[in-house]
């Protein structure tokens, strides 16, 4: 589907007001060009002797009131056009943002949120612009074409073939020069998108740039890349300047030739004043606007690149999708299943091989091991980030490729190494599970979160806005925070990935109640390199290199002599902390 279909897709679900708007700007333009024979009547009337003054006063008359009805039809019709273009840029924005949400995990983990930002700020200006242009300004410049290639006919035929072939010459022209402005327009758009990408890696991140003093480094490495955009801008303006050249000297050349015909009919008397009138206004109204039409058509050049990034986006297809009939998953135990599971990001380098694992309902099972073992892989699996791409994953029986992504996410509750916070209040924050939920909830909340004591000690409590990502709290907060979102969402199966890796033993330990708190009753899993987090785990995984390498208690694993867990037990205890 072409980028046009696509558009006319979202303005033709509101075709009443989309046809109704069209012929209120054909008519508009019609009675525009309709004053234009007031002129002709007028200098008629002062070229002919001893003309009645009421004449004149009807003419006069006649010629506002055309205008007049003409403005207020163009108006009313500028006034539906809006209706339905408004109407589409919303559906449009909403699909755009929901589609995203679709998407795997992989395709959000290797984009920069700077360059997605900056295509749908282009991409929804450019909905409105494509309308705008074509909708409106094309239409109103096709009126005036037709009308004056009748008219023109009406008074002499080689009137009427200059503006045949000006127009044929300059769209010809323009296809070429358009097609030139559009590739140096792509050009410019990546390298935008670069230069947004860097600037919001540098707002996000702005802390690390602080950390290792690199605010000089950032400020180069812009300075770098934005000799690149100028380049690219300059290569851009160029395409703009030799479009107005050759379109410029075509409509001289155009109108010089109307003119001499015109006094070439004049003097052989064909012509009277007020025919010699109507034509030089008519040409002297049309040519502008033929110049209009190539900027027009720039823009709608320029809108269709933005455009087409946009919408495209639509295109896009998630390896992970629901089966056409996926079944809701609801009531969950809390029984899992991983059965010969084999999995690999890239082919030929498998991160899981071969693995079995069961976990019975409201059993406590830590995953364990060093970094690239694949434990928090595992996690991703359960919850269909990725597809796996040998075995299945079942959940109280049932395999998760049978259930649609989100009835099974919803089963589950993720407390993760980093939250990721919404640039909102803590309460908001707390209750995003569930938004309608009581204001008492969200204080029993934190308080099971051991959250509560620090908010109430805030001059706005869970009002008080955590800015952008969270970063108005420390990391242990931002951790208790998400438990207290885990336990609002009250899912049968509860995860803790590495949620304690990064924080001081007070916030561990802080930490490490509130959870056990929420997981009380619950199937869950924990994540974690950090064993003394794993102790009080019903079962303990040990994964080494996408297999079970052993399994048991915290008690009967530290028994065992030679075992990877007691080693890696070891030198935690001796202050070391292995990855």
């Amino acid at each position: 589907m072409n980028i046009l279909s696509k558009f006319y897709k979202y303005i033709w679900r509101y075709r009443r007001t989309f046809i109704a708007g069209s012929l209120l700007i054909i008519i508009a333009q019609v009675l525009y060009n309709l004053s234009t024979y007031y002129i002709k009547f007028l200098t008629d009337a002062v070229n002919t002797p001893n003309t009645d003054p009421l004449t004149y006063v009807n003419i006069i008359a006649g010629f506002i009131g055309v205008q007049v009805v003409g403005m207020v039809v163009g108006v009313f019709a500028w006034t539906v056009t809006d209706v339905y273009i408004l109407q589409g840029a919303r559906d449009l924005r909403i699909e755009v943002l929901t589609h995203l949400h679709d998407l795997d995990f992989a395709y959000h983990a290797n984009k920069k949120s700077g360059s997605l930002i900056s295509m749908i700020r282009r991409g929804d200006g450019a909905f409105f612009s494509f309308n705008h242009e074509i909708n409106r300004e094309l239409l109103m410049i096709l009126v005036d074409f037709l009308f004056i290639v009748f008219a023109f006919a009406a008074l002499d035929y080689r009137l009427t073939l200059v503006v045949l072939v000006s127009v044929l010459i300059m769209l010809s022209l323009t296809r070429y020069l358009l097609a030139r402005n559009i590739k140096a327009r792509r050009y410019f758009n990546k390298v935008e998108d670069d230069i947004s990408g860097i600037i919001a890696d540098n707002l996000i991140n702005f802390e690390t740039v602080k950390f290792f003093a690199k605010e000089k480094f950032e400020h180069n490495r812009l300075i770098d890349k934005f000799k690149e955009w100028y380049r690219r801008v300059w290569s851009y303006t160029y395409s703009f300047r030799e479009i107005e050249v050759v379109t410029s000297t075509l409509i001289i050349i155009s109108m010089a030739v109307i003119f001499v015909i015109c006094l070439d009919l004049m003097q052989k008397g064909i012509f009277n004043n007020g025919e010699f009138i109507l034509v030089i206004t008519f040409t002297v109204r049309f040519y502008p606007q033929m110049y209009n039409l190539i900027f027009r058509l720039r823009e709608i050049a320029k809108n269709h690149t933005d455009l087409e990034k946009y919408l495209n986006v639509l295109d896009l297809k998630p390896d992970v999708q629901d089966k056409h009939n996926a079944s809701e998953l609801g009531n969950v135990v809390g029984r899992i299943e991983f059965k010969d599971i084999e999995f690999a990001y890239k082919q030929g380098n498998d991160i899981i091989k071969g693995l079995n694992l069961k976990i019975e309902p409201n059993q406590s099972v830590a995953l364990v091991g060093t970094s690239g073992a694949g434990k928090s892989t595992l996690v991703k699996l359960l919850l269909r980030f990725y597809d796996i791409q040998k075995g299945s994953i079942l959940v109280d029986g049932i395999d998760i490729n049978d259930v649609t992504k989100s009835s099974l996410r919803a089963q589950i509750g993720l407390v993760p190494q980093e939250p990721v916070l919404f640039n909102d209040t803590i309460g908001y924050n707390i209750a995003y599970p569930n938004p309608n939920v009581s204001k008492q909830r969200i204080i029993e909340a934190a308080r099971l979160a051991n959250l509560n004591d620090f908010i109430e000690k805030l001059p706005d409590k869970y009002e008080t806005e955590v800015g952008e990502r969270g970063i108005k709290l420390s990391g242990g907060q931002k951790q208790r925070l998400a438990i207290a979102r885990v336990f609002l969402a009250d899912t049968p199966v509860v995860v803790f990935d590495e949620a304690t890796s990064q924080l001081d033993s007070f916030s561990e330990k802080l930490i490490q109640d509130a959870f056990w708190r929420i997981a009380k009753n619950k199937t869950t899993i924990i994540i974690a390199h950090r064993l003394s987090t794993v102790m009080r785990a019903d079962r303990i995984i040990v994964i080494d290199k996408g297999l079970i390498a052993e399994e048991g208690t915290h008690q009967e694993l530290t028994k065992k002599k030679g075992g990877l867990y007691k080693s890696l037990w070891d030198m935690q205890r001796g202050g070391l902390l292995v990855e």
